[in-house]
C-alpha cells in the first residue's frame, strides 16, 4: 500500500490512540525516514518525495535499507529487470562496449591501454552508483508488501546467486580474449 502524502494520518482509531508513527522512503535522502505531521521528510523534503507507508509503534526506530546491493553491482542487466529497474538493461551494451575496448587495447600501445583502463574504471563506477541507489529504487516497489528485513534477506540471496554467475561470466570473457580471440583471422 505505497502512496504519497495522503497517508499522513492514522488509518484506524487504534493507531491514533496508540500514538502510531509513520515512515516512508524519501527519494531525495535515499533512505527510510519518519514522516512529519504533514507527510514530509524531516530534512525538509516535500511530502511528494516520501513514498510508502511503514507503521512504527512506540519507540521503534526507522528501518534501515542496506546501503549497497551486490546483486545489482555484479549482474545489473539481470538484477535490474527482475526488480523492474529497467535501467539495468543499459549495462549489457556497456559491458559489450567495454569488452570491445579491452580487446582493442590489448592489441594497441600505451594510449589504447590507458583508454581501456579508463573505460573499465568508468563502467565499474557507474555500476557502483547503480548498486548504491538500487535498494531504494527496488524497495519502493514492494514497500507495502514486505518488511525491510524480508527485502534485505531476499537481496542477500540475490548477491549469493549473482557472485558465481558474475565470476563465470568474467572468466569466460578473459578466456575468450586470451585463448580464442588470438586464433581468429583478422578482419
Amino acid at each position: 500500500m505505497a502512496s504519497g502524502a495522503a497517508d499522513k494520518t492514522p488509518a484506524t482509531p487504534d493507531e491514533a490512540r496508540l500514538g502510531v508513527r509513520f515512515a516512508g522512503y524519501c527519494v531525495l535522502c535515499d533512505r527510510i525516514v519518519e514522516r512529519q505531521a504533514d507527510g514530509s521528510c524531516p530534512e525538509g523534503h516535500p511530502a511528494e518525495a516520501v513514498t510508502g507507508r511503514i507503521v512504527l509503534v512506540d519507540d521503534e526506530p526507522c528501518p534501515v535499507l542496506p546501503r549497497f546491493n551486490w546483486g545489482a553491482f555484479l549482474l545489473p542487466f539481470i538484477w535490474g529487470p527482475a526488480h523492474e529497474s529497467w535501467v539495468g538493461m543499459l549495462f549489457l551494451p556497456i559491458w559489450l562496449f567495454m569488452d570491445s575496448i579491452i580487446g582493442t587495447a590489448s592489441k594497441g600501445g600505451i594510449p589504447a591501454t590507458i583508454g581501456g583502463i579508463i573505460v573499465v574504471v568508468l563502467t565499474l563506477t557507474f555500476q557502483a552508483y547503480y548498486a548504491k541507489r538500487a535498494n531504494g529504487v527496488a524497495y519502493r516497489r514492494v514497500i507495502g508488501k514486505m518488511t525491510v528485513e524480508d527485502y534485505a534477506r531476499r537481496e542477500r540471496i540475490w548477491a549469493i546467486a549473482c557472485a558465481p554467475v558474475a565470476a563465470m561470466l568474467v572468466a569466460w570473457m578473459v578466456w575468450f580474449r586470451v585463448v580464442v580471440a588470438p586464433t581468429l583471422p583478422p578482419q
